[in-house]
């Protein structure tokens, strides 16, 4: 059973990666970012136009600081709103590249020698990896809505023998839309 789960999983991450290859071939150049991790953002953000700026992007990913304080005292915070999973992807990207790459360090390094916690240096870099995830989304729109994905990339049904489900209730499912 566990070898027809993991076969139909490779199915699966082979049709989301054709699927990201036709939308945003760039994405998967990103260091730090894969398949699954590029179809998130994908089905996250939807269609990059709808963001202004780079900071719009970045504010809905929840990367962008926000000020917080009253009075004389005031700090820069977590942005706690903003899409948590575009979040989750970011800082996905951010622990990837702090253990792979070596510019991620040395900004990382010199955030902390500026006096900024762990915690603070790794806010920045992620605001950094949004910029820079919109721009590579920027520049691979081609300028058109998102294709429809073929019937033959989806299976009709998904048989895991065993498991009782035979893929009967996939079919079920899509008749009923229909």
């Amino acid at each position: 059973m566990l070898t027809s789960l993991e076969a139909a999983l490779k199915e699966l991450e082979h049709a989301m990666a054709i699927l990201v290859a036709q939308v945003a071939p760039t994405l998967l150049t990103l260091q730090g970012i894969g398949v699954v991790m590029a179809g998130t953002v994908l089905a996250e953000m939807g269609d990059i136009k709808r963001f202004e700026t780079v900071h719009h992007f970045a504010s809905d990913c929840g990367a962008a600081p926000v000020e917080r304080g009253s009075g004389k005292n005031t700090r820069w915070c977590v942005n706690v709103g903003g899409n948590r999973q575009l979040n989750r992807v970011l800082h996905l990207m951010a622990l990837t590249r702090l253990r792979c790459d070596e510019r991620t360090k040395t900004f990382v390094a010199k955030k902390e020698q500026e006096g900024k916690t762990k915690r603070a240096a790794l806010r920045a870099l992620k605001t950094h990896l949004a910029r820079e995830l919109y721009r590579t989304l920027q520049a691979s729109h081609v300028g058109g809505p998102i294709p429809a994905p073929s019937e033959d990339l989806f299976p009709r049904r998904l048989d895991i023998p065993g498991s009782g489900t035979e893929g009967n209730h996939i079919e079920k499912t899509r008749k009923a839309a229909q």
